[in-house]
């Protein structure tokens, strides 16, 4: 079974409608002719929706590697829908082509998109017009192009819900083939489901449809009303068939054609689906790392050569605009009296050709007429030369005014030419990271897998210390208070620091005390995603207390800031805590998982891991130099998985602001 046919796409429709509709579009994604679409539902949460051009659409539990750069037609899809709510999803006339309406009501987007052929995904605008398609076709009885007016195709056979025993009388008396081949052409229900049509009316799929008779074909068209009775009532028993361990098809209901055969159920039609069409999916890196690792050389190579070459602009600017402001004053005279020789004829309303003429006429005999070369009056503009320079003046400014805007105008290229100096110093060192930086290895093209279930406390910021501790931590206000009024418990710790920008850290007590090392580690783990590492801080203290020594409450006629706490009694300090970290990879039930704590902890948990330290290198691009270092380190059964692992997985785990690569990574 390669693509679903029109009672599979009715069966998905069925499911999805619930799910997608009023939904909000997050964003957009294009794999060649694969789209996904992220979703944002009130009632679900977040739900990805694949559509496959001329084969599938489901919701789809499997992670895909990010397109590093969108293509056209997907920006355009961007531009248009996200953010948008989709208000319906249907399939048309019981066809292979769905139609979502996004927008409002009065002024809504169409998705038309077509499973047949090599499929299409085109956008409406809100007058039913060809806004943009994925690919424009000119045929017989209809065009796909832009601003034409949107049109259906044929109907390819007829809808089941129509056929009758006269329309199959007609149809099997004038066929010239078989039973189930006259069925599928005709009826565009696919291979399967003729072939179950035939098992259920007890007719050999290889009867000539001419010898079928009047009772066979009452059976058919009884065959025909069961078929579609789930789909009508909504009844369905999702299943992936398999035949030598293989996977072979995915049906939304029982058919006696596979009964025999070995049989897998899923919750929903969606889930079989993506089981049946992603689990065997591979894809191709986009670009292999080790490209990847040059094309970012190059570009800063090419940065460089761009700044350059505005230096060397700005400066043959200002030393042109230095030049012409030196050669009017030192004719200022001349200058002078040419420009009031123009202003003093326009003021006599003299007409621009006559003062031109006389002025060439004059250029042999008055000094100030030979330095004049042209006059652009709608523009405002006087030419002058002066030894071999052409000088465009403002005729309406006096000689000064114009000599102290080319002054200006030098000062500004030259304040230009710094910035590009500077710029090009923080290029230099960006490249000489990123040239430091070593390749990770290939990864060869691989299976997806699906998208793992989150832990709770991974919600917040965490570890586990090196005795097995759970210890969280705040991310903003609202998480300090969650954890404060949710998550700490009366035998827990409560660590804070005494400056602002420190999160809330709990360590959560196990059957054992907590002993010096956990304490340590979770006080390096506290400063570390304080605002200590964003100003560069080298070490920093904290404190813990009891749960009980905690509230949000002040004491009467005392005002408490929002998310600030009230620590009442003695604080035990932990000073001189190093803020350093580590970010490594742990499996957790077939995942990987990215974790970030004190180095002594994640050191216990995985030998995948990397040192990081404050520094000046950008949050994203740091998660990026850690993912490279963490491949290169894996040993190569855990590359494949590590590979999908996305960068924002990665980021979301590090401390705020930039960070740098520690010398013992």
């Amino acid at each position: 079974m390669s693509e679903m046919s029109n009672f599979d796409i009715a069966a998905i429709i069925h499911e999805l409608k619930p799910i997608v509709e009023g939904t909000w579009i997050r964003n957009i994604y294009q794999f060649n002719e694969i789209f996904l679409f992220k979703l944002r539902s009130p009632m679900h949460g977040n739900v990805s929706l694949l559509v496959e051009l001329g084969r599938r659409i489901h919701l789809t539990w499997y992670q895909r590697p990010k397109p590093r750069l969108p293509s056209n037609f997907c920006m355009t899809l961007r531009k248009y829908l996200r953010n948008r709510r989709i208000l319906g999803i249907r399939q048309y006339d019981f066809d292979r082509l769905v139609i979502i309406d996004i927008g409002l009501p009065e002024n809504k987007y169409s998705l038309i998109i077509e499973f047949f052929g090599d499929g299409n995904i085109i956008l409406l605008d809100p007058e039913g017009k060809i806004f943009i398609a994925r690919h424009y076709l000119k045929m017989k009885d209809r065009d796909i192009v832009p601003k034409k007016e949107f049109q259906f195709p044929p109907m390819r056979g007829v809808d089941p819900h129509n056929v009758d025993y006269e329309w199959l009388k007609s149809l099997f008396s004038t066929s010239d083939t078989d039973v189930v081949r006259t069925i599928a052409r005709n009826l565009n229900i696919g291979g399967e489901y003729a072939e179950e049509l035939c098992v259920r009316a007890g007719i050999d799929k290889n009867t000539p449809a001419s010898f079928v008779s009047s009772q066979e074909l009452e059976k058919i068209v009884s065959a025909l009303k069961s078929l579609m009775e789930p789909l009508e009532r909504g009844e369905f028993a999702p299943r992936i068939v398999f035949k030598n361990s293989e996977m072979i098809s995915v049906v939304p209901f029982e058919l006696r054609v596979f009964e025999k055969m070995q049989i897998r159920k899923f919750d929903s039609f969606n889930q079989a689906a993506d089981e049946f069409y992603s689990a065997g999916e591979v894809f191709e890196a986009e670009q292999k790392v080790s490209e990847r690792h040059e094309t970012e050389v190059d570009r800063y190579k090419r940065m460089l050569e761009e700044q350059k070459a505005k230096i060397s602009k700005m400066e043959l600017s200002e030393k042109k605009y230095r030049k012409q402001g030196d050669l009017i004053y030192a004719n200022l005279h001349l200058v002078t009296e040419l420009l009031e020789t123009i202003v003093s004829a326009r003021q006599k309303n003299h007409p621009w050709s006559e003062i031109e003429e006389k002025i060439r006429e004059a250029s042999d005999r008055i000094p100030s007429a030979k330095i004049f070369q042209d006059l652009k009056p709608k523009a405002g503009k006087l030419v002058i030369n002066i030894e071999g320079e052409s000088i465009e003046l403002d005729y309406r400014k006096s000689a000064v005014e114009n000599a102290n805007a080319f002054y200006e105008q030098a000062k500004k290229a030259a304040l230009k030419a710094e910035g590009a100096k500077k710029a090009i110093e923080k290029t230099l060192k960006l490249m000489e990271t990123v040239a430091k930086e070593v390749p990770s290895e290939e990864v060869a093209p691989t299976k997806l897998v699906k998208r793992r279930k989150k832990k709770w406390y991974e919600a917040f910021r965490w570890f586990k210390s090196s005795e097995g501790v759970l210890v969280l931590g705040g991310k903003d206000v609202k998480t300090n208070t969650t954890l404060y009024n949710k998550y700490m418990d009366p035998n827990d710790i409560f660590m804070h620091a005494d400056y602002r920008g420190a999160p809330v850290v709990i360590i959560k007590k196990s059957e054992k005390p907590v002993s010096d090392i956990t304490l340590r580690e979770a006080a390096q783990f506290a400063v570390s995603f304080s605002s200590a590492w964003k100003s560069g801080w080298g070490q920093a203290d904290v404190y813990w207390v009891n749960p009980d020594q905690v509230s949000q409450t002040p004491p009467s006629g005392e005002y408490l800031e929002r998310g600030s706490f009230m620590i009442r009694g003695q604080r035990n300090y932990i000073r001189g805590n190093t803020l350093t970290l580590a970010v490594g990879l742990i499996e957790s039930n077939g995942d990987i998982l990215p974790i970030c704590g004190p180095p002594s902890a994640i050191e216990k948990q995985t030998k995948s891991f990397v040192v990081i330290k404050p520094g000046a290198i950008p949050k994203g691009k740091l998660a990026k130099q850690v993912k490279y270092l963490l491949l290169k380190k894996a040993p190569p059964e855990l590359k494949e998985k590590i590979n999908l692992l996305s960068i924002s997985e990665i980021e979301n785990i590090l401390p705020p602001g930039g960070g740098d690569i520690s010398q013992n990574s």
